[in-house]
């Protein structure tokens, strides 16, 4: 009950919309702590909802806590990919892709023209 009173009263404070602030983060991951000795997770759902948008810290201790506090609330979550490097990825392979397809195209013409990947590859502008 008293994390539920202390969690209420960090709701209700004004802080500055952007960032969250090194010190409420502490404190809002102590609160998650000690409703997860509890078993209070509706507290800990509370919390978890706070801390959800923010970025992951980089103080390792306290990254340790912010992710079992969120994964105790919501379960498993997916990190997003970085995009520029999904392309990066996509651009990569596509680029030996086609490199195997012209090899392919060399050695057995006949194979990579009706090839269902090759074909499109090679016939591209």
């Amino acid at each position: 009950m008293r994390s539920l009173f202390i969690a209420f009263l960090i709701l209700l404070s004004t802080t500055a919309f952007g960032e969250m602030s090194n010190n409420r983060l502490r404190v809002l991951l102590n609160i998650c702590d000690a409703a997860q000795k509890s078993a209070d997770l509706g507290t800990v759902r509370n919390i978890a909802s706070q801390i959800q948008g923010v970025n992951t810290p980089e103080n390792k201790q306290l990254a340790d806590r912010f992710n079992k506090c969120i994964h105790m609330a919501f379960g498993e979550t997916e990190k997003k990919p970085d995009v520029n490097e999904l392309v990066k990825t996509i651009e990569k392979i596509y680029s030996k892709l086609e490199e195997d397809c012209r090899i392919l195209l060399r050695t057995a013409p006949e194979v990579a023209i009706v090839h269902p990947i090759c074909k499109p590859v090679i016939t591209s502008p």
